[in-house]
């Protein structure tokens, strides 16, 4: 299917701030939440003839912005990485992250980037877009039994994380404040 500008100027006027709202919760940033968006119709644009219509418009470019915003935070990993292993050299020992919530999506973000892709489309559809636990069944393609059982094992892991996080800084509390028990 090759799209006419009028069908292109409908679906960005349509999706595109459907897509930066899912973007920008993946990414945690409005630029590039924006770059995403436009990367994605960029790849629409390109792929168009590829779409089979056997989803609705949505879901593809769901997917595409999803894949799109994962490997970007998988690339960033990897220029983070440069950045701790020269921080001292570039910008001091200060810390670079200093709220809470960002420290938690990275760690929510590090465990979906641990998880095999039906997993992670699975917890991305279910919290990052809200949906239902069939509508993410048909996004994937999976029983509704399996995405349950799929969101349960990821928020189980997760909860392990996070426990074992809070029972480090537990532990390390009184040396840093400078009691001890």
């Amino acid at each position: 299917m090759e799209l006419t500008d009028a069908e292109l100027a409908d679906l960005y006027d349509r999706y595109a701030p459907v897509l930066f709202v899912r973007c920008r919760s993946i990414l945690r940033n409005d630029e590039d939440a924006h770059d995403a968006v436009q990367e994605t119709f960029a790849r629409v644009i390109r792929n168009s003839a590829t779409f089979r219509q056997q989803s609705s418009p949505l879901t593809w470019m769901y997917k595409i912005s999803t894949n799109y915003c994962l490997n970007q935070i998988r690339n960033s990993k990897g220029r983070r990485k440069k950045l701790d292993d020269h921080k001292g050299e570039i910008g001091g020992t200060g810390r670079t992250e200093n709220r809470e919530g960002i420290e938690d999506h990275g760690r929510i973000m590090a465990l979906l980037e641990d998880c095999d892709d039906q997993t992670r489309r699975c917890v991305m559809h279910t919290y990052f877009d809200d949906c239902t636990r069939e509508e993410t069944a048909e996004l994937v393609g999976i029983s509704v039994p399996t995405v349950r059982k799929r969101v349960n094992t990821f928020l189980d892991r997760a909860r392990r994380a996070f426990a074992a996080a809070v029972l480090i800084a537990l532990t390390l509390l009184p040396s840093l404040l400078g009691t001890h028990s």
